[in-house]
This record gives C-alpha cells, structure tokens and sequence, in this order.
C-alpha cells in the first residue's frame, strides 16, 4: 500500500505543521476574546439617553458645533451610537461639537478633586459647557454691600438670567 502523503515534501509538511499551530492560537485568540467580552458590561445609548442628547442638541443653548452635528445626524450620515461607540471621533466636526462637554467633565473633575459634593456638582446642572455666547460682565458692587450675599441681586449668584 502507497503512503498517502507521499507527494508532502519536507518544506510542505512544516508549512502545514506552522498553519495548523496558528489555527490553534486563532481559536485561542477568539476564544479569549469571547470571554472578555462577556465580562466587559454592554454599554450603548438607551432611546431615552439619544433622546436627551437630541433635544439638548436641537436647543437654543447648545453650541453651534452641537447643532450642526445633530443636523448630520438627522440627514442619517452617522448615529449617536456611532458616536458613543468611538466611531467618527477623528471626524473633525464629530470632535469640535463634543469639546463643550470634554471641558464640562474636566471641570465637574476639578470640582471633585477640589472636594466639592457630588450632589453640588449635579444639581445645578453640572459644570458649565461652552457655547458661543460671550460670558456676562460682572456686576459692579455697592459700597459697602457684599457681592457675595444671596440677596444682594435679588437671589443667588448661582442663577443666570
């Protein structure tokens, strides 16, 4: 009886044995990599979370940048979850109109660091984000009066008209 591998040169047979040895560290790869992320938690956006951004978008107080981005959006050039999934983040315009909220988190990072309450970092609406109106003066104090003082303007300086 003839060998049925008789025509496996020397050089055939090692190809073989080093592709069958990366088949086996592919399986592995996948395998491992099924198992990360089984234990890496799902994120992604909720309806109601793509909501929110949406509207606050589409608001008079968001930035231009913001707008023009939620306006892509809505031609259908890319999602919000393309955007939490990392993808379009070297688009420029992607990367302009989320800079407001990067300062807004170094900011509520800050605050923390500093020791301020997270409860006082939230509930005013967090850190202010940047927008394209320019900041407003301050104003001038009496003499003698405290700036400072709750009731010296009519409420608290932690408001804006």
């Amino acid at each position: 009886m003839t060998n049925p591998d008789w025509w496996q040169t020397p050089q055939i047979r090692e190809a073989m044995a080093k592709l069958e040895e990366a088949e086996v560290g592919l399986d592995q790869t996948i395998a491992d990599a099924k198992q990360l992320e089984r234990q890496v938690p799902q994120t992604g956006l909720s309806q109601q979370d793509i909501e929110q951004i949406e509207e606050h978008a589409r608001g008079k107080n968001a930035p231009r940048e913001l707008r023009e981005l939620q306006e892509r959006i809505d031609r259908g050039d890319l999602s919000w979850n393309d955007i939490a999934a990392g993808r379009f983040l070297d688009d420029p315009q992607v990367r302009s109109a989320l800079e407001g909220g990067v300062e807004g988190m170094r900011q509520a990072y800050t605050m923390i660091q500093e020791g301020h309450e997270l409860d006082d970092i939230i509930e005013p609406g967090g850190p202010p984000i940047a927008t394209d109106t320019p900041p407003r003066e301050p104003r001038p104090s009496r003499p003698g009066g405290d700036p400072e003082d709750d009731d010296y303007f009519g409420g608290s300086i932690m408001k804006r008209d």
